[in-house]
């Protein structure tokens, strides 16, 4: 009930007639009567672990079996541990601990149970009953269990992990009574632990008064009011559990024993009394003490997992929805579209009732009730109804009788004219759940792996317009950077622009807008450029162009500059039509993974298979190289599709970039991590990411890169080709050509410099003040401020704090002692070469792949 995967208005109105129902059991103050509802609810819990043993033996797999899965590791045979796997997090193996803490809840009326025993001596024998029971009923049979489904298949509750409904259903359905009984228990221990302390002493703690029924039903009704609000605030069934086990087993079932324990032990002993009692006092104090500090780890670190765990479900989107509630938000300005030519949609989860709302929008003329014939669902051809209304928004949903439509629209706008994508945003196929809109810079996109993400645990980012994974649950970022530098990670770029250009006027356009050489660029081959304005020479954008055929290129360019590109673009194709026609498509929708890594290339080889290895040979395919592959991805019904496959990277590391059509792109990522599995092969996030690119010396457009800056002064000048520092004719070309020669050439030179910086104390960050050394020291002087720091950070190989900036020239070379302001404070700072680690591209030159 509170661990439902979702949270709707059926949901919420089950919860509450289930704590009323379990209110009402609750009010009997005695365990007496408890002890009966007890052995009615440990009958039916027999039946219901039972079943779910059984079944989980009879069948053939576990649910998600070999399909990837909402978390994206259900695949492979189950996998049985008896220690957690290698990269678990504390939070993740401590909320196990505390999963499998709570099946032994017998502890926790102990207490309780004694005071209220005929005869107390017969404690022990209770207490011996009740272990063993437990250990059969949960640890035996949880075992079980486990053993049929494995690390990747198994749940909480475990009956889902049953494949067969039937099976699920019969076998959850009879664990129902004991649910509510659980519920009971917990209310009723934590009532006596507040009752009794409020009327010792008194009448009415054990006689039939008005103010003690009155006050017993009192704080019941609080505490079942409570359980209500964190059951909907936490809709998480583990998370619950472990809520649980930290707040309520900690206490009364370790701390409240051992303390009870020991004053039992005082009281019949007197003062001494553990040396009174020699080995047995001595070891049964220890043993109690031991229990009470287990209890404070799980009251304190215990506590903090869960909150933590629930954050970060939040945070991760896991929150499961029911299908009627997913909004696909855009503004239409249009009266008839077709959903799957939408290119700005943003899926947001929200929480709606499937009952039509009686209620008109104003000035829209819309009910609910009625068929919105202005969208239509493209799988279908039909309508969705109209569900709910308000001033600014229609909540539409398929016909309830068939499959759930897919997406849900917001209508911000009424016009009648038919949307028509932008010239710059067409491309063949496009994904349903990408996001451009129009209306709101706020609208997060999502690449085409975002599920994969939020279901690997990713924490979720805004990053350049789109929600992105800074880390994983399973890698802090400082491991998954070491991680990539001695195995192989995989990382999301798919947020990254991808365009195809070709026609006639293809390279002359490309030589117009950046400095490459056409002549240079072989086919199948790529090199890093500079998008350049005209006049200043300033960067509008840097970008990887690739060379696909006589008159065919590919660029790459940033996300977070998607906007000023398209614009930048679409206008230098109409300004310079003369040089030849040009047809330029943007690939929005296609996935784009970065596999960076020592083990990248026999990683990428396998996953190819044999098919792959006809077509690639990875050792003869060097670092700039590309070719394109024909993949099909095994044990699927998806069409083959041609991936290219670019040897370059962003980490420094050797490694593959890989282009996936939209259909491919989620499967064809799965593939890649099942082939390496997690021993080699790890997700990785921007955090990683940063560190890696910092670490190898290059630039972040927005950071390191702006408008402002020429090619020259970002330390770039060897992006200006041979023959183009000789002909010219690109954008900004006399302001980069007079930079180029130094001054005492009659040149102009740069006025300022990109240096790799070794910072001495707190690392230095982004805007940090690089001074001259030993400046403004004296009296009311200001330092010289020379520079400034464009991207820090803590260096996980070097262990040494790195950061890049620009500094005036003459105070560039390596070598030169600087001073960095971080946090108030100079420190000392050395101007060295760059890259800070080695790169490890796998070059043609001999000596330079590694080995």
């Amino acid at each position: 009930m509170a661990g439902a995967d979702y949270q709707g208005v059926c949901t919420v109105g089950f919860s509450a007639i289930v704590a009323i129902v379990s209110f009402v059991a609750s009010l009997p103050r005695t365990f007496d009567t408890l002890a009966k509802i007890a052995t009615f609810s440990a009958f039916f819990t027999f039946i219901s672990v039972l079943l779910a043993a059984i079944f989980a033996g009879i069948e053939a797999h576990p649910a998600k079996y070999n399909t990837g899965g909402p978390k994206g590791v259900f695949v492979g045979e189950p996998t049985v541990l008896v220690v957690p796997a290698a990269g678990t997090t504390f939070v993740s193996g401590m909320n196990a601990f505390l999963n499998i803490s709570y099946t032994f809840i017998g502890q926790i009326t102990i207490p309780s149970f004694i005071a209220e025993m005929r005869n107390p001596k017969e404690f022990p024998k209770a207490l011996w009953a009740v272990t063993i029971s437990e250990v059969i009923v949960f640890g035996l049979v949880g075992s079980v269990v486990y053993a049929y489904t494995g690390t990747q298949y198994n749940t909480a509750p475990a009956f889902g992990s049953l494949g067969n409904e039937i099976y699920k259903k019969v076998s959850f359905s009879f664990m129902i009574p004991t649910l509510i009984f659980l519920g009971v228990l917990y209310a009723s221990v934590s009532a006596r632990f507040i009752f009794f302390r409020v009327f010792e002493g008194t009448r009415h703690k054990g006689n039939h008064t008005l103010i003690g029924w009155a006050s017993w039903a009192g704080i019941l009704a609080a505490l079942w009011i409570l359980a209500f609000i964190v059951a909907e605030v936490i809709p998480f069934f583990s998370d619950l559990l472990s809520l649980m086990s930290s707040l309520f087993d900690s206490f009364f079932g370790f701390i409240f024993w051992g303390t009870a324990y020991i004053r039992m032990r005082k009281a019949d002993y007197g003062p001494g009394w553990i040396q009174r009692r020699g080995i047995r006092g001595l070891s049964g104090f220890v043993l109690n003490v031991i229990i009470i500090l287990i209890g404070l780890f799980m009251l304190t670190a215990g506590t903090y997992a869960t909150v933590q765990s629930i954050i970060d479900n939040y945070a991760t989107g896991s929150i499961k929805e029911p299908p009627y509630a997913i909004y696909l938000h855009h503004t239409l300005h249009s009266k008839s579209i077709n959903l799957n030519d939408l290119l700005a949609l943003e899926i947001t989860m929200k929480v709606s009732s499937i009952r039509p709302v009686a209620q008109t929008i104003s000035k829209r003329n819309i009910s609910c009730g009625t068929t919105c014939a202005s969208v239509r669902c493209i799988s279908t051809g039909q309508s969705p109804t109209v569900l709910g209304a308000s001033r600014n928004k229609v909540i539409l949903c398929n016909n309830p009788n068939s499959r759930p439509f897919q997406s849900n629209v917001t209508i911000r706008h009424r016009r009648t004219q038919q949307y028509v994508a932008p010239h710059s945003f067409r491309e063949g196929t496009q994904r349903r759940c990408a996001s451009q809109s129009s209306d709101s810079g706020n609208a997060l996109q999502q690449t085409a792996l975002h599920d994969l993400h939020v279901a690997r645990s990713g924490k979720m980012v805004p990053f350049g317009g789109y929600s992105m994974p800074v880390q994983y649950e399973d890698l802090g970022v400082g491991e998954s950077h070491k991680w990539t530098r001695e195995k192989a990670s995989l990382f999301d770029v798919g947020h990254m622009v991808q365009h195809r250009f070709s026609g006639p006027g293809a390279s002359a356009l490309l030589e117009k807008m950046t400095p490459f050489s056409a002549v240079d660029l072989k086919p199948y081959t790529s090199t890093l450029s500079c998008l350049l304005h005209s006049g200043t020479g300033g960067i509008v954008d840097d970008t990887v162009i690739t060379r696909l055929g006589p008159e065919t290129f590919y660029l790459v360019t940033n996300a977070a500059c998607r906007e000023k590109d398209l614009a930048y673009l679409s206008e230098h194709i109409s300004t310079y039509r003369d040089l030849g026609k040009v047809d330029w498509q943007v690939l929005d929708g296609w996935g784009l993974v970065a596999l960076q890594g020592p083990l990248s290339a026999e990683i990428l080889q396998e996953a190819l298979g044999e098919q792959g290895a006809e077509q690639v040979y990875l050792p003869s395919l060097y670092f700039g190289q590309c070719k394109h592959v024909i993949h099909e991805v095994p044990s699927s019904d998806l069409e083959p599709a041609s991936l290219l496959i670019s040897r370059a990277g962003y980490t420094g590391e050797d490694g593959f970039e890989i282009s996936v059509p939209p259909h491919l792109a989620l499967p064809f990522t799965e593939h890649l991590l099942k082939t390496a599995g997690p021993d080699r092969l790890r997700l990785a996030g921007l955090g990683a990411r940063d560190s890696l690119r910092l670490e190898a010396g290059m630039c972040l457009y927005g950071h390191d890169l702006n408008d402002d800056t020429t090619p020259v002064a970002a330390g770039l000048s060897w992006v200006v080709h041979k023959n183009r520092r000789i002909s010219g004719g690109f954008h900004g070309d006399e302001v980069i050509l007079r930079e180029l020669k130094p001054a005492k050439e009659g040149g102009k030179g740069a006025e300022q410099r990109r240096v790799g910086l070794l910072v001495e104390g707190a690392p230095a960050r982004e805007g940090a003040a690089i001074v001259a050394i030993g400046s403004g020291t004296g009296g009311d002087a200001q330092p010289e401020q020379i520079g400034t720091v464009t991207s820090g950070c803590p260096s996980p190989t070097l262990g040494k704090n790195i950061a890049m900036g620009y500094v005036q020239r003459g105070h560039h070379k390596p070598g030169t002692k600087l001073e960095v302001v971080v946090r108030g404070k100079r420190r000392g700072a050395e101007v060295v070469k760059m890259p800070f680690v080695a790169s490890q591209y796998w070059k043609q030159a001999v000596g330079t792949a590694p080995g």
